[in-house]
């Protein structure tokens, strides 16, 4: 299973946090927590950056409206849970 599938079955199955910082980004940015579910489910891998020793993470990146919504996230060390690390409207 690629990447952005795992990313989307844990989104489908609601195996997925948000971070404190994730829902301030997205906040600032005046997104919905919806919005971010969104371009997890219908948008694509922009990046990963595999040298962190807290795990490979992932930008996901998705239009919501007329904006380009960048989503960071990785999986939890054991693969099970996405934690959503920060959001924001790519510039």
């Amino acid at each position: 299973m690629s990447v952005i599938d795992r990313i989307r079955k844990a989104v489908r199955d609601g195996q997925y946090i948000f971070t404190d910082h994730a829902i301030e980004e997205a906040q600032a940015d005046n997104l919905l927590l919806a919005d971010v579910v969104d371009v997890l489910l219908y948008g694509e891998i922009d990046s990963v950056y595999t040298e962190d020793i807290r795990g490979t993470r992932y930008v996901v990146r998705g239009d919501i409206d007329d904006d380009e919504v960048d989503v960071v996230c990785r999986f939890r060390s054991d693969g099970k849970l996405l934690i959503i690390i920060t959001v924001y409207v790519v510039d």
